[in-house]
């Protein structure tokens, strides 16, 4: 509760001024005259700096009379509960004041008993605004701390297609979150198998989930509106703003730290939606079924897949590279590849480029030849042909088409 109510009388007449202040015994009352002013624009002034709990001001004031005064101050003090004081033939201004919502008003002379009476009524108007403001207070801190958990659980409807158009465009608004225009998606899942064939220290799931969150957000503080859950189906979400080069740099990151520090096989999938409003769940169901498929292939096949995304850009890049790495044969290694996911290593190794190359020709600035030396090839030609093998058209008629 406030320990003194704070008053502001208001009247050109000084003798009104001192009968207001000597009616009763304010300190009392808990509360306190804390100034006095002898025309309107004093007042308001004076009313904007003190922010008063009670004003009396009286109807008929130099500069700026009452009504303008009051009108005025409603715009510049909040809660401030305004007693009018007027003479009989000013009743019908006093009239014109309940339009302003004045909380009451006094004919003069104001006597002891009837001043006591409305200042006993607007201190309990006070007790319930104050009452009224904690509860509000309580009620947002309350709000605030949820806020994470409310936004989370957003995220993971929107994610699960459980939500209409018209109620995400309504949460995105509520949270703030800047993610109606193009957004890329970002989800990273831990796999529990072996490593190279050494058996991954068991970690509780949970803490392995607080772990992975963490450095997530400490990897991708650098760039700016991204966004980070633990989402329900098990795996870090991301939606952010990311450049292409951005986004290449943020995965191997996020890949190397993870692998780094947690000891775990960690599979990265990104994808731009154009429209997240009515995409994002269709792209994240879609990197999830790539995440299932990934999830039934052996170890083996599992790291050759990142060792590949990881070393694309090695022009020399070779299947018997790949059998040392894995400490296998070639042969054997060929034959795994071709069963599980269905391709050679030459096939896969080139579909990796290919998606690489789309990514970087998101840059306008990027010419068609930087992109083949950054991806593995020497040769602008070499790199056209395989592309166009892959999607049926050329670097140059696929960049004209979607640039």
């Amino acid at each position: 509760m406030i320990d003194m109510w704070k008053v502001l009388i208001a009247d050109d007449e000084p003798k009104i001024r001192k009968g207001l202040r000597n009616s009763l015994d304010w300190a009392e009352l808990d509360l306190s005259i804390v100034g006095e002013a002898e025309d309107g624009e004093i007042a308001l002034e004076m009313a904007k700096n003190i922010q008063p709990d009670i004003l009396l001001v009286d109807i008929c004031m130099p500069f700026l009379n009452g009504l303008q005064f009051i009108e005025q101050l409603n715009r510049a003090v909040q809660d401030c509960i305004v007693i009018i004081i007027t003479g009989h033939d000013e009743f019908t201004y006093a009239q014109q004041a309940v339009k302003l919502q004045v909380f009451d008003y006094l004919l003069k002379p104001v006597s002891r008993q009837q001043l006591l009476a409305v200042v006993e009524r607007a201190k309990q108007e006070l007790s319930v605004l104050y009452s009224q403001h904690k509860k509000m207070q309580i009620a947002n801190q309350q709000l605030e701390k949820s806020m994470p958990y409310l936004q989370a659980q957003f995220l993971n409807d929107w994610l699960g297609a459980r939500l209409l158009p018209a109620e995400i465009q309504e949460q995105l608004d509520f949270f703030s979150l800047p993610f109606k225009s193009a957004s890329v998606l970002l989800v990273i899942k831990v796999i529990e198998k072996f490593n190279k064939g050494e058996l991954l220290n068991k970690w509780d799931n949970q803490l392995l989930l607080f772990a992975l969150e963490n450095i997530t957000e400490e990897v991708c503080r650098r760039y700016y509106a991204s966004y980070i859950i633990t989402s329900s189906a098990g795996d870090i979400v991301v939606v952010g703003h990311l450049k292409s080069e951005e986004l290449l740099e943020l995965t191997g990151s996020l890949e190397k730290y993870i692998e780094k520090y947690l000891k775990r096989i960690v599979l990265v999938q990104k994808k731009s939606v154009d429209n997240p409003v009515t995409e994002l769940a269709a792209a994240y169901e879609e990197i999830q079924r790539s995440f299932r498929e990934q999830e039934s292939f052996t170890p083996i096949v599992l790291l050759s897949q990142k060792y590949i995304e990881k070393n694309y850009y090695k022009e020399e890049l070779s299947l018997q590279d790949l059998a040392e790495e894995m400490q296998i044969s070639a042969t054997y290694l060929s034959r795994l590849l071709k069963q599980e996911i269905g391709v050679s290593f030459i096939d896969y190794l080139t579909q990796v480029r290919v998606n690489m190359a789309i990514s970087l020709m998101a840059d306008p600035h990027k010419k068609i030849y930087e992109i083949a030396e950054q991806i593995g090839y020497s040769s602008q030609h070499y790199f056209s042909t395989a592309f166009k093998k892959v999607l049926g058209v050329s670097p140059a008629e696929y960049r004209k088409g979607k640039v």
